[in-house]
């Protein structure tokens, strides 16, 4: 984990040339990491609304209403701000850049800024909706940041594994051998879904044990409710995480 952290505030470095446009990249990531907390949120909203909605007054309701509206209409915004931006974000700060490049090198180095940023945001989301547990649970949430540890562990010793390889096809590329599509692609895959496969084992052990606090009382419903949806997010994101990191080392072989 510790090497696939410098690999990417590294990268951060070398593609973005000011303090301006690595501020603006913060930005971007932390946008992109509200997004799932706000969901919760909103899940949250509308599980009490639905288990304790009878029980609230007209005003109450309606307040609670317009709040969830908000929030979900909010995230869908934020989401489509955030993903087109960062094109225009890119351009801007490559126009900025002096250094000499072909056109080549130019393409990979768009790939690895596109997945520097989806990794960042994916591993902050991470990370803040593990946060966002401990006001639900502490209990709960440290076995999940425990698991998200282990899992971000692992995620970076297949990536360091992946960025060996990628070197090697890029080596081989300038040595005129020939490496079959099937091993470019193939192994790739299956670094990332070795990633994913870990990830979702541990989440079903993780759910079995939320059902295990629920039944005991040491969850509430409503709670229990959003740890799952909290859950299987966090199962999506790692499957993001593990692909976007791969595709990562495969571009920054051909860029630098």
């Amino acid at each position: 984990m510790k090497r696939m952290s410098i690999e990417l505030f590294a990268s951060a470095k070398l593609l973005l040339p000011t303090r301006r446009f690595r501020w603006q990249l913060f930005m971007l990531v932390l946008i992109a990491a509200a997004i799932p907390v706000t969901e919760l949120l909103v899940a949250k909203l509308f599980t009490d609304l639905v288990i304790d909605g009878a029980n609230r007054s007209i005003v109450e309701l309606g307040a609670s209403i317009a709040i969830f509206a908000v929030l979900f209409v909010g995230t869908r915004t934020a989401n489509y701000i955030q993903k087109t931006y960062r094109v225009k974000f890119f351009d801007r700060a490559f126009g900025a850049d002096t250094r000499e490049r072909s056109s080549q090198k130019e393409s990979w180095e768009w790939a690895m800024a596109l997945e520097m940023v989806n990794v960042l945001s994916f591993i902050t989301q991470l990370l803040v909706i593990s946060t966002f547990f401990f006001v639900l649970s502490p209990g709960f949430a440290a076995l999940n940041l425990l698991l998200v540890i282990i899992v971000l562990e692992v995620l970076g010793r297949l990536f360091r594994k992946q960025q060996i390889i990628q070197r090697g096809f890029v080596e081989a590329k300038r040595n005129k051998e020939t490496v079959a599509p099937a091993d470019r692609l193939g192994s790739r895959i299956q670094s990332a879904e070795i990633g994913t496969l870990l990830a979702s084992f541990l989440i079903v052990i993780l759910m079995g044990v939320l059902i295990w606090f629920s039944i005991d009382g040491l969850v509430s419903l409503s709670n229990t409710i959003v740890f799952f949806l909290g859950l299987r997010l966090l199962n999506t994101t790692f499957s993001s995480v593990s692909s976007s990191l791969m595709r990562f080392a495969r571009a920054k072989a051909n860029s630098f």
